[in-house]
C-alpha cells in the first residue's frame, strides 16, 4: 500500500498478488495496479500490466530527463531556491564564513547563474572581500548583458520554455527583477567607492539610473505580451482575478512604493557620488528624484535645499522652503574650514522570502483546480534607526530612504498577471497532457502523468535573497579629528564601535549592514 499526499489531496494505490503466478523458477510474482486514479478502483488485463508499468516509468523518465537536459536539474525547479540559499543567511547572521568557491557550483553553471552569482556578490561584500565581489557582480552583469542582447531565441532558451510548461516557473532563467538589477549597479558603484575609484563609481550609478528606466520598459513589454497571450489562450479574465483576491493581502506594503523600478536609495547614492566628482548640477538633479520618492526623510530635504542655494535656483529654493520649513537649520550658511562631513549608510536586516500558497483556479471543463503561486506573507515591522553616539553623546539618528521590502512585494504585484498567465496555461497543458498519456499509455499513464503533474507543481520563490529589508541614510557635518563611535540598534546583540577620522572639507564613508544580532562596518575617506 502507498500513498501521495500533496494540496489536500490523497493518492493511494495497492497492489495485489495475480490470480494465476507464474511457475516456480518464473520470474518472480506477478502484480496487478488495483487502484490508479484519486476516489476510483480499475484492474488492469491479466499478462498487460507490465506493459503498461514499462510505460508509465517511461513516461517519467523521459519527462527527467528532458529536464535534465535542459538545465532544470542544478535550479530551483524542485529545491525550493530559499532553502538552498539559507548557508549564506545563516554565515552573515552567526559571522561563520563559509567558502563560496566551493558552493553551489553546478548553480553558478546553471539557468540560475545571474541569482546566484548577486549572492555571493552581496555576501562578499558585507564580508569585507571588495575584489570577490565586484567579480561576481560583473559575472551577473555579463549574463544579464548577453542576455538582453539576444535578438533570437536559442535553443536552450526554447528548452527552458517548453520545461516551463511541462514542469513549473522555476525551469525558466532567472533574469532578474528591475529592482535587482538596479540594485546590482547601486552595489557595484559602492565597490568602486571602497577601492577610492570616483570613475568607476560614476559609471555605475550612470547604468543604475539607466536601468530604472529600461525595467520600466521591459516591463511594460512583457505585460503586453501576456495580455496578448491570454487573449490568444482565451483564458478567462475570472482566473486571474482569483490571484489578484488573494494577492490583495499585500496592497498595504506594496503601496508604499510608486513602482517597483525606482528607488531613493540609487538617487541618493548617485547624487553623492556626482558631488564627489565635482558636478553639482548633476548631484541636484539626482537628490531631487530621491526627493519626490521619499520626501520625508530630513537629510535628503537638507542636501536638496544646499544644492539648490548653491547653484542659485532661486525659484526651486523658495518652493522647497515653503514645503520644509523646519529644515532651514539644516543649510550650513558656509563651509567650516575645520570639519568634514561624514555620511552613514546604513542597511538593516534581510528582504523577505517568497512562501508557497496554492489558489484554485476555474478552468472550463477541468473545474477548480490548484495552482502554486509565489506571495509575501511576512508581518512587517516598523523601521528601527541605528544611532551614532560620540562619548555618549548623540551625533544623529538614521532615516529611512528605501524600504526594499516594499520594492520586492511590488515587483510581484506588478508580475501577477504576467505569473497568472504562464501558470493557467501550464496547467491547461498538464492537463492535456494528462489526457494524452491516457489515451496512449492507458490508466497507468495517466496516473503516472498526474502524480509527475502534482510533484511538480511549484511556485517560484526565487528573489535576491541577502538584499537589507531597508535602508537608511545620516548625513552630518562635525569637526575635524579621530572619532571612535558607538553604533546602537534594538536588534543588534550589543554595542558596536567604529573609528572614523573626519578631514577638513573632507567626506568620510561609514557603511553598516546589520544582520540579525551582527553588525558589519567600513570607512572610506574622501
Amino acid at each position: 500500500m502507498g500513498e501521495v499526499a500533496k494540496s489536500n489531496m490523497l493518492i493511494s494505490w495497492h497492489l495485489t498478488p495475480h490470480p494465476n503466478p507464474p511457475p516456480q523458477g518464473g520470474r518472480g510474482l506477478k502484480w496487478t495496479f488495483a487502484r490508479a486514479s484519486v476516489g476510483s478502483y480499475r484492474r488492469f488485463p491479466h499478462g498487460a500490466d507490465v506493459n503498461v508499468l514499462f510505460n508509465a516509468c517511461r513516461i517519467v523518465t523521459i519527462l527527467a530527463v528532458f529536464i535534465t537536459v535542459t538545465g532544470c536539474a542544478s535550479s530551483s525547479t524542485f529545491t525550493a531556491y530559499p532553502q538552498k540559499i539559507q548557508p549564506l543567511i545563516t554565515s552573515i547572521t552567526n559571522r561563520t564564513p563559509v567558502d563560496t568557491s566551493k558552493l553551489f557550483l553546478s548553480e553558478r553553471n546553471g539557468s540560475d547563474l545571474i541569482l546566484y552569482s548577486m549572492e555571493q556578490g552581496r555576501y562578499a561584500q558585507i564580508l569585507g572581500n571588495i575584489d570577490v565581489s565586484m567579480s561576481d557582480f560583473r559575472a551577473s552583469m555579463q549574463k544579464i548583458a548577453e542576455n538582453d542582447e539576444k535578438a533570437m531565441i536559442s535553443m536552450s532558451g526554447i528548452g527552458a520554455n517548453v520545461a516551463a510548461t511541462l514542469v513549473n516557473d522555476n525551469a525558466i532563467p532567472y533574469e532578474s527583477e528591475g529592482y535587482e538589477r538596479v540594485l546590482l549597479h547601486h552595489y557595484q558603484a559602492l565597490n568602486y567607492l571602497k577601492k577610492r575609484d570616483l570613475e568607476g563609481a560614476g559609471v555605475e550609478v550612470r547604468r543604475a539610473n539607466a536601468e530604472q528606466n529600461e525595467s520600466l520598459n521591459r516591463f511594460e513589454k512583457e505585460l503586453e505580451n501576456s495580455r496578448e497571450e491570454a487573449s490568444a489562450k482565451r483564458i478567462n479574465p475570472g482566473s486571474v482575478s482569483q490571484i489578484d483576491s488573494r494577492y490583495a493581502q499585500m496592497d498595504e506594503v506594496a503601496g508604499r512604493v510608486k513602482n517597483s523600478f525606482q528607488n531613493a536609495y540609487t538617487f541618493y547614492v548617485s547624487g553623492f557620488i556626482y558631488e564627489l566628482l565635482r558636478q553639482p548640477n548633476d548631484a541636484y538633479i539626482d537628490y531631487k528624484k530621491a526627493l519626490e520618492i521619499y520626501p520625508e526623510n530630513r537629510y535628503l530635504q537638507k542636501d536638496v535645499l544646499r544644492l539648490a542655494a548653491k547653484l542659485e535656483m532661486r525659484e526651486d529654493l523658495e518652493e522647497l522652503q515653503r514645503r520644509f520649513p523646519d529644515n532651514k537649520e539644516f543649510i550650513p550658511n558656509t563651509a567650516i574650514e575645520d570639519s568634514g562631513e561624514l555620511l552613514v549608510l546604513f542597511e538593516d536586516g534581510f528582504v523577505p522570502r517568497k512562501h508557497e500558497i496554492y489558489i484554485p483556479i476555474p478552468l472550463g471543463r477541468s473545474g477548480l483546480v490548484s495552482i502554486a503561486f509565489p506571495i509575501y506573507l511576512e508581518k512587517w515591522s516598523a523601521q528601527a534607526p541605528l544611532r551614532i553616539l560620540d562619548k555618549n553623546v548623540l551625533i544623529g539618528s538614521t532615516e529611512p530612504i528605501c524600504d526594499v521590502r516594499a520594492l520586492a512585494v511590488k515587483a510581484l504585484k506588478e508580475m501577477a498577471p504576467v505569473i497568472a498567465t504562464r501558470q493557467i496555461i501550464r496547467a491547461v497543458a498538464k492537463g492535456v497532457a494528462s489526457a494524452e498519456a491516457r489515451k496512449q499509455f492507458g490508466d497507468l499513464g495517466q496516473f503516472a502523468t498526474n502524480i509527475w503533474n502534482l510533484l511538480s507543481e511549484r511556485a517560484d520563490l526565487r528573489s535576491w535573497l541577502t538584499l537589507p529589508a531597508n535602508a537608511q541614510i545620516l548625513r552630518t557635518t562635525l569637526p575635524v579629528g579621530s572619532y571612535r563611535l558607538t553604533l546602537q540598534h534594538p536588534m543588534a546583540a550589543v554595542a558596536t564601535f567604529v573609528d572614523v577620522n573626519i578631514v577638513a572639507k573632507g567626506k568620510s564613508i561609514l557603511q553598516i549592514v546589520r544582520a540579525g544580532p551582527q553588525i558589519y562596518s567600513s570607512v572610506t575617506q574622501f
